[in-house]
């Protein structure tokens, strides 16, 4: 019998091989007990059995010594005779006991698009590789996260298979391949996730606010307290949603199978806002995509949403995206001095120098947005006795936080932004020709010619009259 262990994160994995006969168990006790005497910092333990042949009942109870030093113990790579010990025992319901997967080599197999850890196995088979100390239970979690989400009819890409790879979990999908950019239906995909809602007592996927908290939270020993209470500040303004989230979305998360476009790594799904998502994929892209892509990326996910109502998401995602630029660099791993002054740094210019001004746009709930979203859609505006205390009374709110609103989130008048929606309203009615010209001043909202031709001719340079 041969004892080994390595420690990972709070994690202790013990590798035993060989037979555990009666006299080697107390060989076993004293060497594992060793192991673990004394220290504080074990949160899990892990029994590595791959090369075990054999158990005796003495073995087993120092298992059970081991279980008493931590209730989070599990045996892994248990082949057919020794699984048999443990469910003939009873062991299995006392203690998490894996049989052994199969072991795949990944020996001389390409990256699936450069990607870390995603192999292409065979023509017809993706494996992807999981990190270090990922547990049974979470491949579990994924492949059940996966199948949830792929009943709500969202294209999803289906694990078929749980091997191993030296040491480490994997899963074997249908073959998949990257998309070009340019041919992804980005806006429409991922609207259409939203639009799938998620009832909350069912339990089934996790809120994305509070797992959102937690990253921002493992910030704080490079950040600093205020820094990590600002970015707190920041999510505290989100409404309550149901929105089925991916809850990890990028660009590398889209892959093509069998000519449709599908969505990978689902591990993180969950459900809430859905600037949570947006504010994600924006993180990930690059400075180029962040341009005009994006742009074009928002007009199709926002579909018939006026200009206004996109270029006020955006700002707001764009707000939100830092948080995930600051998580994704330092809350994974141990990150370096100077990732961590380039955070620092960019804090301060992008959060910190701009602190009262986005704590002036975001204390305005999205929701509110939402609200005003909801009357645009309506077409209010058409409506020439609509006024500022109409809003105020329609949203149940009162006319300083209206105006306040208009000025400090829109940075125009309550009166210049439902002109600019008249106006707008006005030019499409030209352009349709199906109205006839002196009728539309009054067909747009407004209620005085003179002056409905005098702001056309502001904003559109012509009079209504010239206008094609």
């Amino acid at each position: 019998m041969q004892i080994t262990s390595k420690y990972n994160d709070g994690q202790l994995t013990i590798a035993i091989s060989g037979r555990v006969d009666a006299t080697e168990a107390q060989n076993l006790q004293e060497e594992a007990l060793a192991i673990v005497d004394g220290r504080n910092d074990i949160s899990s333990i892990v029994v590595d059995a791959s090369q075990m042949t054999f158990i005796s009942s003495l073995g087993l109870r120092v298992i059970l010594m081991l279980k008493k030093k931590t209730s989070d113990l599990r045996i892994i790579g248990v082949n057919a005779d020794v699984y048999n010990v443990f469910t003939i025992t009873g062991f299995d319901k006392i203690i998490a006991v894996e049989k052994a997967l199969p072991s795949v080599s990944v020996e001389g197999c390409p990256l699936v698009n450069g990607k870390k850890d995603v192999y292409q196995l065979t023509e017809d088979i993706v494996l992807k590789v999981f990190p270090d100390g990922t547990t049974k239970a979470d491949v579990d979690k994924e492949v059940a996260m996966a199948k949830e989400v792929f009943v709500l009819g969202v294209p999803t890409a289906m694990a078929f298979n749980i091997v191993m790879v030296d040491g480490r979990y994997a899963l074997e999908y249908e073959s998949t391949s990257p998309m070009a950019i340019d041919a992804i239906p980005l806006g429409t995909l991922v609207r259409n996730l939203h639009e799938q809602k998620v009832d909350p007592e069912e339990g089934t996927f996790a809120p994305g606010i509070v797992m959102l908290k937690k990253r921002i939270e493992k910030l704080e020993p490079y950040l600093g307290e205020d820094a990590v209470s600002k970015l707190l500040q920041m999510i505290k303004v989100l409404p309550d949603a149901t929105a089925l989230l991916h809850g990890n979305l990028t660009l590398d998360c889209i892959m093509k199978q069998n000519e449709e476009a599908i969505f990978t790594n689902m591990a993180g799904v969950c459900f809430g806002h859905p600037v949570l998502d947006l504010s994600r994929l924006y993180a990930s892209f690059s400075e180029e995509q962040k341009g005009e892509y994006f742009d074009m990326f928002l007009d199709e996910y926002f579909d018939m949403e006026s200009d206004e109502t996109i270029k006020r998401n955006r700002e707001n995602i764009v707000i939100l995206s830092s948080i995930y630029e600051f998580t994704e660099l330092l809350s994974d791993g141990e990150p370096t001095e100077e990732m961590v002054e380039e955070c620092k740094k960019r804090f301060q210019e992008i959060i910190a120098d701009r602190w009262e001004e986005i704590l002036s746009r975001l204390r305005f709930k999205m929701d509110f947005n939402e609200e005003i979203r909801a009357l645009e859609r309506k077409q209010f505006y058409l409506d020439s006795d609509v006024n500022i205390d109409w809003i105020a009374n329609t949203l149940g709110t009162n006319r300083h936080y209206v105006s306040d609103y208009f000025n400090k989130v829109l940075h125009c008048t309550f009166n210049e932004y439902i002109n600019n929606l008249r106006l707008t309203y006005a030019a499409k009615l030209i352009k349709e020709g199906r109205v006839q010209k002196s009728q539309i001043c009054y067909k747009a909202g407004f209620n005085n010619d003179h002056t409905f031709r005098r702001l056309f001719k502001q904003k559109f340079g012509c009079l209504p009259s010239q206008y094609e």
